[in-house]
């Protein structure tokens, strides 16, 4: 009954309000026609403002402020938009504002308008050419494991040659040359006499045709399929890179927790933050997102819907998907808006927003704001590589190539040098 009341009232005679506000897209766009002109707020809460004003019977005026949020200040006064609803320089505070303890003691909030929770916004992960990629069919340990079994399985046929005399290759070379040729499918330089010398030769032809057959795949594989390496999916991978530039938005209720936790995940951030963070307000998110966000040196620490604008309004103008939001989240919050301290306001206000949010409505309001969202939502783990190799992909190959042609020669001029010096001898003799 009570509710009904509510929702039936109306003002008889129409008040003015003051609204405080500071642009938030996709939820809070503040507009001007003209220098002098009074502020209009657009957006879905600039819809549920209209709303709520025609149901109740007011009408309000717009006024920006410093552009923050708000939070508590040393002298125990509130920046921001609080700061003005409790210095009673407006009636109303539009927000969206993240519900805290510390801030429901100096405002009241509305019923909540809707849910949300932060992610980590970085440049997207792109396939880069791994030079020595070529090796990477198999770990080091697997390469370590088969450098050792090659030495093994050379001392053991040199030593089964010494033991029992069989053939007539006794050079320790031959013989590693022999394995060696093996490895790379081409045919033995001498034939081994024996089952004793026989046995160690097959059993590593054995091992090396499983091995060259689970390369040469693997390696088909790697060089079809590119993988993109997803460093940042959570708030610790963030945290862990020392190098990386945090963008956080000042005065919200994070960074207001941030001033006395110590201890868990949002301890480590609260340190991290004071050493390497970058604060900007509100109207400078989206500016900080598509300037510095990019570069990949810098991760910013936002809500899920702003991320989803910054898709959404990047694809439409430049048609790249070049954002990557974490699947990991971190901090829920519920935001609503706030009046004074109170305020008969707040009921009036909430039963009109309840009935809003059980149709859908502001939600509805919300995605019409980001009609490109979903064409980068999916980032692809996997690439599939249809493009031919460039010099930056094979660089790694063509050097081993160098490298050896240039051992040969230095070989091959030391030879010389030999032969022309025991020439020499000779001839003295």
């Amino acid at each position: 009954m009570q509710e009904g009341r509510l929702m039936s009232f109306r003002f008889p005679r129409a008040p003015h309000f003051i609204v405080v506000a500071e642009p938030w897209p996709p939820h809070v766009y503040l507009e001007q026609a003209s220098v002098m002109g009074p502020l209009k707020v657009t957006g879905p809460m600039g819809q549920l403002m209209d709303s709520l004003a025609q149901s109740l019977n007011f009408t309000y005026s717009v006024v920006q402020k410093d552009g923050y949020w708000g939070a508590p200040q040393t002298d125990g006064s509130w920046n921001g938009m609080i700061g003005s609803v409790v210095r009673q320089e407006a009636d109303i505070g539009l927000g969206p504002f993240g519900m805290s303890n510390s801030r429901s003691q100096v405002v009241d909030f509305t019923i909540p308008v809707f849910l949300e929770m932060l992610h980590v916004l970085v440049s997207r992960p792109m396939p880069k050419p791994d030079p020595w990629g070529f090796v990477a069919p198999f770990t080091w340990h697997v390469w370590a494991a088969i450098l050792t079994s090659f030495v093994c399985m050379v001392a053991i046929s040199v030593t089964v040659w010494n033991l029992l005399g069989f053939g007539e290759h006794a050079s320790s070379w031959s013989h590693a040359w022999a394995f060696y040729s093996i490895i790379i499918s081409q045919s033995l330089p001498w034939v081994p006499a024996g089952i004793t010398m026989r046995l160690p030769v097959g059993v590593w032809m054995l091992l090396a045709l499983v091995m060259i057959r689970s390369y040469s795949g693997a390696l088909t594989s790697l060089l079809a399929v590119k993988t993109v390496e997803i460093k940042y999916n959570s708030l610790k991978d963030v945290l862990d890179d020392k190098k990386l530039t945090l963008l956080m938005e000042g005065s919200t209720a994070l960074t207001t927790h941030l001033q006395t936790v110590e201890e868990g995940i949002y301890g480590d951030l609260a340190r991290e933050s004071r050493k390497r963070a970058v604060f900007v307000k509100a109207s400078e998110t989206y500016a900080a997102a598509y300037e510095l966000i990019p570069d990949g040196h810098h991760a910013m620490l936002v809500e899920n819907v702003v991320c989803r604008k910054v898709y959404s309004d990047y694809f439409s103008m430049t048609g790249k998907c070049d954002f990557y939001m974490s699947t990991g989240n971190f901090w829920r919050l519920i935001y609503a808006m706030i009046v004074q301290r109170g305020s008969l306001l707040d009921q009036l206000l909430n039963v009109r927003i309840q009935a809003i949010n059980e149709f859908g409505i502001y939600e509805r309001w919300a995605l019409d704001q980001m009609p490109n969202m979903t064409h980068c939502m999916k980032t692809p783990r996997k690439i599939k590589s249809n493009e031919p190799f460039s010099l930056a992909d094979l660089w790694a190959v063509f050097l081993l190539l160098g490298a050896g042609n240039a051992l040969a020669t230095v070989l091959l001029l030391s030879e010389c040098l030999v032969f022309a010096h025991l020439r020499s001898t000779c001839c003295s003799l």
